[in-house]
């Protein structure tokens, strides 16, 4: 072979080669191209849902629930006692024991403390003696007065002394009861304010004691409102995380003319004793009841030019504002007449960063 023809096979080995890796390594077959279509296409479908996810205002959401709701009237008072008395003993002495203390609970009649005695009782057995001997005095002379041996005159004039005698000797066992201090109603003890040892007058106060068990609260209510008022109408009395029952158990049939109020006694019930006489509290008394209605959360409201507004999520969580009608309210929720379903899903937090058709993103509240 000669020189030239070497030279020319080369270098077409050289070129088919050459060709080889520019097809094999350089382009992309079909197949190749694709692929690489397909993943670019995922990736832009990628960035995009996380740029939309970017721009989704976070927000918390609420549907609204059914339930009763009522309007009311709401006044504050204290809690009180249809019976409470301070207790003043009826005679002066030296204490000498006392056996009930705050907190004690009492009946009618118990004897709360006791008094130095000794003189009242003294005075008890003579008058006691005097009436016994006046008695069989006169027992005897009104035998004799039956056979007529005796006058008209003396016999009358025994029988007074006896009578007197009789008296003499109750005013004495009187006097000494006096030295008993004794709770004039059931209850409990208050408080004391005497010490054995001491010397008390009848102007000095011994014991406070309540009846906790017919607890009342009153208020005066405006006169405009009398209408809304009748006995045994339902009410609550609140105190703090706390409510008890009741219900109005006396109207003033009077307004005062100053205050132009009249005056309501609820009646408070408390057996489990949860409220202390004196105690402050709230008194709602319910005027109307709406029963079975949708109620909402007060966190969702919107106050914008006297209407009230919401932010409702569709189902592409976009939310648009929406008009609502309400009724009663109490103090966190709300009645929704008109414009919300229950279903809905109304946003409570994250409502500021809102406008019409925004894309939300919900969030769930943290529990802490």
């Amino acid at each position: 072979m000669s020189r030239n023809k070497i030279i020319i096979v080369f270098v077409s080995i050289l070129f088919a080669v050459s060709m080889f890796f520019t097809v094999g390594c350089g382009r992309p077959g079909p197949a190749e191209k694709k692929e690489t279509t397909e993943k670019g296409n995922k990736k832009d479908v990628g960035q995009k849902k996380e740029e939309k996810d970017t721009d989704a205002v976070p927000v918390q959401v609420t549907s609204p629930v059914r339930g009763n709701i009522s309007s009311f009237l709401l006044f504050s008072s204290n809690v009180d006692s249809e019976k409470m008395v301070d207790i003043y003993p009826l005679t002066s002495g030296i204490i000498e024991k006392i056996d009930y203390y705050e907190g004690d609970k009492v009946k009618k009649g118990t004897v709360l403390a006791i008094l130095d005695d000794r003189e009242a009782s003294i005075n008890e057995s003579k008058a006691r003696i005097n009436y016994e001997q006046l008695k069989v005095e006169f027992d005897r002379q009104e035998e004799i007065y039956k056979k007529d041996l005796i006058s008209k005159e003396d016999y009358e004039r025994l029988r007074f002394r006896k009578e007197n005698a009789s008296l003499e000797w109750k005013q004495a066992k009187l006097l000494l009861s006096y030295t008993r201090i004794t709770s004039p109603i059931a209850g409990v003890v208050t408080k004391r304010h005497i010490k054995a040892g001491n010397k008390i007058t009848t102007v000095q106060l011994a014991f406070s004691v309540v009846n906790v068990k017919e607890k009342i609260a009153v208020v005066n209510i405006p006169g405009q409102e009398r209408e809304h008022l009748y006995l045994k109408q339902k009410s609550i009395i609140l105190a703090g995380d706390r409510q008890v029952p009741g219900f109005v158990k006396r109207i003033s049939p009077a307004i005062d003319p100053e205050s132009g109020t009249f005056k309501v006694t609820v009646e408070v019930k408390d057996p489990g004793n949860l409220l202390a006489v004196g105690q402050f509290v709230n008194v709602k008394i319910i005027k109307k009841v709406h029963r079975d209605v949708i109620l909402l959360t007060k966190e969702a409201l919107i106050y914008d030019g006297g209407k009230i507004f919401v932010f409702v999520i569709d189902e592409e969580n976009q939310a648009s504002k929406k008009l609502i009608q309400t009724g009663f309210e109490d103090g966190t929720r709300v009645e929704v007449m008109a414009g919300l379903s229950d279903k809905d899903r109304v946003v409570t937090a994250g409502k500021s960063s809102l406008k019409n058709k925004t894309l939300v993103k919900i969030i769930e509240p943290i529990v802490s």
